[in-house]
């Protein structure tokens, strides 16, 4: 009896580790298999290759990939490390003429635009000044309409640039986080942005993509992972090419469900955590779902948030990107996209599952792991059993005696079971605070709110406006106009909403300058310019009377009047007049001698 045991136990042994052998053979076959390169991208096809030089003359290091996971936006190019300097030559990548210029405090900055013969046009942003003869253009033009945040469009030809030509200077100019170069290439018909690496700019990158984490989500009420209802994140191991689960190379699901991974890139030589641009995966070696972000349009960008585990994003930061794809989600990045990038089970039957990932230079990386169907179990009651479904179809509407909301299908990207709560006002709110559904649940475009003031608010209306309470119950502005009793406004997230009073006025501080002063030893005049709750709206620098030109670095709070010829030898009488959404309004004067 013994030993028919142990040669049962043998044989077992035997069939496992055949088994193991056999899926390891599968798995290496199919890496094989699969690291031929994407035919889209090593053909890159319509792209020419050697049509555009580097914009930069030190090495390409990156700071961001195309079509990164941003918040709300895909990036739309890649930024290029300026070596922690601002000051850099930026150079035409090719000939053309400069279509744009975008001066703004917010966003890219000051960005130049040019449009090429081939049909392509290039972006450079962030910029802290452009060549001599493009900034001069544009300041003449920013004294004519007398604004600093322009956008404009010298006629073709206006100014033209040959390849190499220096056009402008690297920054840190609008929203950037710190000194560098964004760059795009377009389709200038379409103004579709495209990854800027299909066109042959040389970056040294042999380092595949880092696997963060997975989730395994159950598809429906009826579904289970590993007998839960709930998102199943499993430990992983492994690096380089190949990833696997820690603990055990088989999950258990019951039903229908769907993936999320979370991943980032890496290039030679650079510490910054990139976005990848392929997502594929395979069920016993077919494939169920292929992302690639080679381009994109500007007008599907929000679909962000409907590609990525929004909730998870809203509560952690983690993005992860989902196989499921939403009925009003029509992002084009989907190449491929079996039942909506759900997978479904058999009971008893087991599937292996390989999800590939890679980066701009196809360095790739790959998980396996097995999926084991079981038995479906009774469904789970829904939470919102009796709420008001908000249809992604329709127009949607909720109204009650203090708030009404009209909501577009547009806005969602599925049908959504609606909440709504309010609380009581508070001695700071001047109406009741609406809890406006889950801020866990993205919206794709704005839709319109009315609320109504407290009867007992006696501060005038134009000094009213509607706020958003953010985490840490922080007022966000958002603004809003008079409706009868009402003050209404248009929102793009759903959350805590109030109504607040702003009578306080903007302060401004003088950095480099005071009344009297002599400032022949500076080349700048610097003021600082800020306000406590609706923000700036509006502001004007005068010297003897006339107006000048003072750069708006808004992330930094800073005005900035660099010398022309508007400042005279001798006296001179500055000010500065700026207002704030809520109509607020402040000023500083100075006798500047010079």
């Amino acid at each position: 009896m013994r030993r028919v045991v142990l040669s049962i136990f043998a044989n077992e042994k035997i069939i496992r580790c055949t088994m193991i052998i056999f899926r390891n053979l599968v798995v290496a076959f199919l890496i094989s298999f699969l690291q031929l390169p994407v035919s889209e991208v090593s053909a890159q096809k319509g792209y020419p290759e050697n049509a555009f030089i580097s914009p930069v003359d030190i090495p390409i290091y990156l700071s961001g990939s195309f079509a990164e996971l941003r918040a709300n936006h895909f990036h739309s190019g890649i930024d290029i490390k300026t070596q922690g300097a601002e000051g850099k030559n930026i150079f035409a990548c090719a000939d053309g003429y400069v279509s744009r210029i975008r001066i703004s405090p917010y966003g890219f900055g000051k960005a130049v635009y040019v449009v090429h013969p081939n049909g392509f046009s290039t972006v450079y942003a962030h910029l802290r000044n452009f060549s001599p003869e493009i900034d001069k253009w544009a300041k003449s033009e920013q004294y004519r309409l007398q604004k600093f945040d322009v956008d404009l469009f010298p006629s073709a030809g206006l100014l033209k640039v040959k390849q190499g030509q220096v056009i402008g200077f690297s920054g840190n100019s609008g929203s950037s986080q710190g000194p560098h170069l964004h760059f795009e290439i377009r389709d200038s018909r379409t103004e579709e942005p495209i990854d800027p690496l299909l066109f042959g700019i040389a970056i040294k990158d042999f380092t595949r993509p880092t696997i963060n984490g997975l989730r395994i989500y159950p598809a429906n009420d009826e579904s289970r992972v590993n007998g839960s209802n709930k998102p199943f994140e499993p430990e992983l191991k492994g690096w380089g090419a190949l990833y696997q689960l820690k603990s055990t190379d088989t999950i258990e699901v019951a039903g229908d469900f769907y993936l999320g991974l979370d991943a980032h890139d890496l290039m030679n030589n650079s510490g910054n955590k990139n976005g990848v641009n392929l997502f594929q995966v395979f069920a016993d070696s077919v494939l169920q779902f292929h992302w690639e972000a080679n381009k994109f349009n500007f007008n599907e960008t929000r679909y962000i948030n409907s590609f990525i585990d929004y909730a998870t994003y809203h509560r952690n930061g983690k993005r992860y990107m989902l196989t499921r794809k939403a009925p009003q989600n029509k992002l084009s990045m989907y190449h491929s996209i079996v039942n909506d990038g759900v997978i479904s089970t058999l009971p008893g039957k087991t599937m292996q599952i390989l999800i590939r990932v890679a980066d701009g230079k196809q360095n790739e990386s790959m998980l396996n792991f097995y999926i084991k169907g079981v038995k479906k179990a009774a469904p789970v009651s829904p939470a919102s059993v009796g709420a008001q479904i908000f249809s992604y179809r329709n127009i949607n509407q909720f109204r009650t005696a203090h708030i009404n909301i009209s909501l577009p299908g547009k806005c969602l990207y599925e049908d959504t079971p609606f909440e709504y709560s309010a609380e009581a006002s508070q001695p700071w709110s001047c109406s009741m605070i609406h809890k406006i559904h889950n801020p866990e649940v993205p919206l794709h475009d704005y839709f319109e709110v009315s609320i109504r003031i407290d009867s007992s608010c006696k501060i005038p209306v134009s000094k009213l406006m509607m706020v958003r309470l953010n985490k840490n119950n922080k007022p966000v502005y958002i603004g809003g106009e008079p409706d009868g009793n009402f003050l209404k406004a248009r929102i793009r997230e759903f959350g805590r909403y109030t109504l607040m009073a702003d009578s306080i006025s903007p302060v401004i501080k003088a950095v480099n300058i005071s009344n009297g002063k002599n400032i022949r030893n500076q080349e700048t005049i610097r003021m600082t310019i800020s306000d406590n709750l609706s923000g700036i709206k509006t502001y004007n620098a005068y010297l003897n009377g006339k107006w000048i030109l003072m750069d708006y670095d808004a992330k930094n709070n800073l005005l900035e009047y660099q010398y022309d010829e508007m400042l005279l030898a001798g006296k001179n009488e500055f000010k500065l007049e700026i207002t704030d959404n809520a109509g607020n309004k402040s000023s500083y004067k100075a006798t500047l001698n010079y």
